[in-house]
C-alpha cells in the first residue's frame, strides 16, 4: 500500500465547504467529480475509452514530449511529481520512458485531490521497474496554490513536474501549484485538449462528451449529493472571449434540495446547474501559457489528429 499523506484541504470539512460554495453558485465544481470511490472508478473507465490523451494519437504526443523533457533534464537524480495526476496512467508511461533512457536514479510522487485516484496513481508508478518507491499526497490544488511546503524538503537532483489534462478541467489558474514546485533547471510538462481546425472537428470532439457513459458518470456525481432526479444533462459548446469550452448542464423542472453531508442546499426550478466544463485550447495558446509563466526552451508536441498537445519548458 503506497504511503498517502492527506492534506487538510481534502478533509471532509474542506470538501463540504467547497461543494456547498459551488452549489450555491449553481455548479458542481470539476474537482469534485473524482473524490468518491464510485465516481473515480467510472471516470477511469470513461477516460480509458473516450479521452484523446489515451488514444494512439494522443499517446504519440506524450511520448514525443517525454523525449523532449528527458533531453532537457540535467544528468543525475530526477524526481517526477505528477500534479493532479488522476490515476497516474500518463505519469507511469513517462517513468517508463525515463527508465528506457537509462535514468536510473528516479523517484516519483503522485499528487491529486482524490484519495482513491492518488492511491491508484502511486501504485501504477510503483509498477515501473527501477523506479524508487512512489509516494502520494492528497491535496486540493485549487485551494493550496503553493505545493512546496506540502511536499516537504526538496530531494536531490532535478524535478520533472507534470500537469496533465488539468487545463481542460480547471483552467489556466491550475498552473500556479505546479509552477510553485519549480526551481532553476527543473522541467514542466503541461498538456491540454485541443480543438483541431479541421471540418467537423466540433462535432467529433462533442461526441467524446455527448454520450451515455459520460452522462452515467455525471449522474452518479449528482446522485451522491441527492440530485439524481434533476433531469437530462445537455451538452453544448460555450464560446467566450477568453475561453472555448464544452459545458454540461442540467435544468431541474421543479425545486430540488441537494444534500452535502447533511447540509441542505436549495436548487431552484428552471435554473441550470453546470455539472461539467471542459476547456479547449490551440497550440499557440499552449506555448504562450508556458512562456508567460517564465519558462524557456519551450516546445509543444501535438498529436497527429490535432486533439492533444503537450508542452515542455525549462524553469
Amino acid at each position: 500500500m503506497p504511503d498517502v499523506r492527506i492534506h487538510e484541504s481534502v478533509s471532509p470539512a474542506a470538501h463540504r465547504a467547497g461543494m456547498l460554495a459551488a452549489l450555491e453558485a449553481g455548479r458542481v465544481d470539476n474537482r469534485f467529480h473524482y473524490v468518491g470511490e464510485r465516481s473515480a472508478g467510472m471516470w477511469r473507465a470513461l477516460a480509458s475509452s473516450h479521452s484523446p490523451a489515451q488514444a494512439e494519437d494522443g499517446l504519440a504526443a506524450y511520448d514525443a514530449a517525454a523525449r523532449a523533457a528527458i533531453a532537457r533534464l540535467p544528468e543525475g537524480p530526477v524526481h517526477v511529481i505528477g500534479v493532479a495526476c488522476g490515476d497516474g496512467v500518463k505519469e507511469r508511461r513517462l517513468l517508463g520512458a525515463l527508465a528506457s533512457a537509462g535514468r536510473a536514479d528516479v523517484q516519483a510522487t503522485a499528487v491529486d485531490v482524490s484519495v482513491p485516484l492518488v492511491t491508484a496513481a502511486a501504485r501504477a508508478m510503483n509498477t515501473v521497474p527501477g523506479i524508487g518507491e512512489a509516494d502520494a499526497v492528497a491535496v486540493d490544488i485549487m485551494t493550496v496554490r503553493d505545493l512546496a511546503p506540502v511536499l516537504g524538503a526538496r530531494r536531490s537532483g532535478a524535478r520533472l513536474v507534470t500537469l496533465f489534462g488539468v487545463l481542460s478541467t480547471l483552467g489556466s489558474g491550475s498552473m500556479a501549484p505546479a509552477l510553485s514546485l519549480l526551481g532553476p533547471g527543473d522541467v514542466l510538462m503541461l498538456s491540454a485538449n485541443l480543438l483541431p481546425g479541421t471540418p467537423g472537428a466540433r462535432d467529433h470532439v462533442m461526441a467524446q462528451y455527448d454520450n451515455a457513459p459520460t452522462r452515467e458518470w455525471l449522474t452518479a456525481v449528482l446522485d451522491d449529493i441527492g440530485l439524481a432526479g434533476a433531469g437530462d444533462i445537455a451538452m453544448r459548446w460555450h464560446d467566450a472571449p477568453d475561453a472555448l469550452a464544452i459545458v454540461g448542464e442540467v435544468t431541474p423542472a421543479e425545486p430540488l434540495m441537494a444534500d452535502v453531508e447533511g447540509v441542505a442546499v436549495a436548487m431552484p426550478a428552471g435554473q441550470p446547474i453546470r455539472v461539467l466544463e471542459s476547456f479547449r485550447h490551440d497550440p499557440p495558446g499552449l506555448e504562450s501559457l508556458m512562456m508567460d509563466a517564465g519558462l524557456r526552451d519551450v516546445v509543444a508536441c501535438i498529436s497527429p489528429d490535432g486533439e492533444e498537445g503537450v508542452a515542455v519548458g525549462v524553469a
